[in-house]
């Protein structure tokens, strides 16, 4: 039959195609990774690197300057999926790429010859597996004044170099097609981390940490189906580690589904490359004339102590119009807001900012109390951000939602609602996990509460077009639990509050104090002070307990006896100094919960910006800090014999006074509240 002759026919030519395609890359392998040009090779092929800055070197391609040094030898060993399996699908869907694109790649040379004469492909210089230097091939995407092995993202107006059929291929990620032949010819995988320039120090030495580089690169990867060019350094460097630890069949379908998507449009290609997000919010930052409209939608307002409040007054003096929706402020028992339990809605002014207050069940111990609270938020709140009385003061929509948490769950449900009838962005700021906050009322993970807060809590995180975490170890929980794009967010830490001036030390008078500031719930573990407070009864030790909560008479009960331990129940922050001043040392300690310790505290940006050493029994990413600023011990949560000798071990060291120092630089570079300010404006 005729099929059968054809077929025949086909799979001869296949065969024979195969052949002679392979003989050729044969030939062209050692020229690919330069194996006739000793020069051109990496010395550092082969070993494991660190990125040493000098401010003298000059910059990289990363912009940063400095150089690498090896640390020692690679020694990843591969699976046999790695070796075997994932080699022989690459071979297969290069191939089979190579024959069924082909009318393609011959049409998009002949458009690059006729937009911008000069050759069709563009060879590039690029990092492989184990840091081994091949040559890239890519479609040219740009004209040929185009300065060399610099990435886009260091050029100076990227724009004016990308010919008008570059720009189509770019945005299509057509360009890279002709990694097809670099896949088929063994210096680069269907997945794998992205290629770096051979000059990209800082990104080779970041995914030496991760074990990025032990791989093959590949024609698309994890981190680009999770932001791509938008994504930082060492976000990217992550993600590309990610990979790396879950590589397998599953992980390798993940990606390539994911990718699909960029062949119709893909909006994260900013011309700008790595970090051009970060450019743009620093240029707006200086934008005098971007004034926008933000509605602020949060729990809490004045006259309650929450750092919202300044954020809003500090909006209106750059010449921002701020307006807030929010409840009735928790106040004393027996005292009551004005119109507080008839259903008032209640406009004021204060200090500039507009505030809305919806009315509000009263906030009551029990769960079903609680619950009844957390649901007069979005009955009364979404209600009136629908209304006509929801408008900035020109009559006209805001130009963004600002929601401040998502505790509770349902208060944002407001700032969705604004965003489906207008069409604004909503930006949320992630202060803590919900419903993982949950669990400092009691509710465990397992109960029905907690499942359906979870739901909603889902749905509300998908929903934001941008979440700013406090804590970068957010990331991984909120991509990991809920599917959040990494591209959706971005570290904003908090600010130090109330407090700008460092404390100095003061003449030690034969006992060292130690201070623990903030709310005392079952989530502090502040238990583990006093624990270790009953360890230290010999010692010339004193704790000092400044703060109220659901624990705080329960550790009253077991500190009774102790002399060490001195309660001072909630204090207002213009007091704080009086109490810092008094302290050696500063006391941060968390319950020992894999969820609960990626948060980082408020109470570390204040303990920093005083000055002070801080002792933590804590794990997560207040231990990160508190080890990378270089100003403190950390031992794990809620270990006791951890904390008594960390603390013997500060009483001891003649490094205090550099600590305390390095706890104050460390946040002048990363919490201080002028740059809290002008970043947050920025994503406005």
């Amino acid at each position: 039959m005729n099929w059968k002759k054809t077929i025949g026919i086909m799979g001869a030519a296949l065969g024979t195609a195969f052949v002679a395609t392979s003989a050729v890359a044969k030939l062209k392998k050692g020229d690919s990774i330069y194996e006739n040009d000793p020069e051109q090779r990496n010395t550092l092929e082969g070993k494991k690197v660190i990125f040493v800055a000098n401010e003298d070197a000059p910059e990289n391609a990363d912009g940063a300057r400095g150089h690498l040094e090896s640390v020692g030898e690679c020694e990843h060993s591969p699976g046999v999926y790695e070796k075997y399996v994932k080699r022989g699908i690459d071979i297969v869907l290069s191939f089979g790429g190579l024959v069924v694109l082909s009318p393609v790649l011959l049409g998009i040379s002949i458009a690059i010859k006729i937009d911008d004469p000069g050759p069709v492909l563009f060879t590039q210089k690029r990092i492989g597996q184990n840091k081994r230097y091949f040559k890239l091939h890519k479609f040219r995407s740009m004209k040929m004044c185009t300065p060399h092995d610099k990435p886009t993202h260091m050029l100076e107006n990227p724009d004016q170099y990308i010919t008008r059929v570059g720009k189509f291929l770019r945005a299509h990620s057509l360009d890279e097609l002709p990694q097809i032949w670099d896949i088929f010819i063994g210096n680069m995988s269907v997945i794998g981390p992205r290629p770096g320039l051979w000059n990209q120090d800082l990104l080779t030495a970041e995914r030496d940490k991760y074990g990025a580089n032990d791989v093959k690169p590949g024609l698309t990867g994890w981190a680009q189906i999770n932001g791509r060019d938008e994504l930082e350094i060492l976000e990217k460097a992550k993600l590309d580690g990610e990979y790396c630890q879950k590589i397998g069949p599953m992980m390798d379908a993940k990606v390539f589904l994911g990718s699909l998507h960029v062949f119709g449009k893909d909006d994260s290609v900013v011309e700008g490359g790595t970090g051009e997000m970060k450019k743009t919010e620093l240029a707006s930052e200086n934008a005098s004339d971007s004034k926008k409209k933000i509605l602020v939608i949060c729990q809490y307002y004045k006259p309650e102590p929450f750092r919202i409040s300044d954020i809003c007054e500090e909006m209106v003096r750059r010449g921002h119009e701020v307006q807030v929706v929010t409840g009735y402020p928790n106040y004393p028992e027996g005292v009551l807001y004005e119109g507080y339990g008839k259903g008032k809605h209640i406009d004021e002014v204060i200090n500039g900012v507009k505030v809305h207050r919806c009315f509000t069940i009263p906030r009551e111990t029990g769960i079903v109390k609680r619950l009844m609270n957390y649901y007069s938020y979005p009955l009364s709140s979404s209600s009136f951000v629908r209304s006509k009385a929801c408008v900035a003061s020109d009559g006209k929509p805001f130009d963004v939602v600002f929601c401040n948490q998502l505790s509770p769950v349902m208060m944002a449900d407001a700032a969705i609602a604004y965003k489906r009838k207008y069409k604004v962005p909503v930006v949320m700021y992630c202060l803590d996990l919900w419903p993982e906050s949950l669990i400092a009322g009691g509710i465990t993970r397992k109960s029905v509460v907690y499942k359906f807060f979870h739901h909603v809590s889902k749905k509300i995180y998908r929903q934001m077009d941008k979440i700013l975490i406090t804590s970068r170890m957010f990331s991984d929980y909120l991509r990991d639990e809920f599917g959040i794009k990494s591209n959706k967010i971005e570290y904003l830490p908090q600010y130090a509050e109330g407090i700008f001036e460092q404390i100095p030390m003061k003449d030690g008078d034969g006992t060292f104090h130690f201070m623990f500031a903030g709310n005392i719930g079952a989530v502090q573990s502040v238990e583990t002070v006093i624990r270790a407070a009953e360890m230290l009864k010999g010692e010339p030790v004193k704790f000092h307990i400044v703060g109220g909560g659901t624990d705080l008479e329960r550790l009253k009960g077991i500190a009774k006896d102790l002399d060490n331990v001195v309660f001072y129940g909630r204090r207002p922050l213009e007091e704080m100094p009086e109490f810092y001043e008094k302290a050696d040392a500063m006391l941060v300690t968390l319950a020992a919960d894999p969820v609960l310790s990626l948060t980082l505290p408020g109470k570390v940006q204040s303990y920093m910006a005083v000055g002070k050493p801080i002792i933590g029994a804590i794990d997560g990413e207040t231990k990160e800090v508190i080890e990378k600023a270089r100003c403190g011990f950390c031992g794990k949560a809620e270990n006791v014999d951890e904390l008594v000798e960390n603390i013997k071990k500060l009483i001891r060291s003649d490094k205090r006074e550099e600590m305390g120092k390095n706890a104050r630089k460390y946040y002048k570079e990363n919490f201080e509240e002028t740059l809290f300010m002008d970043k947050l404006e920025s994503k406005f």
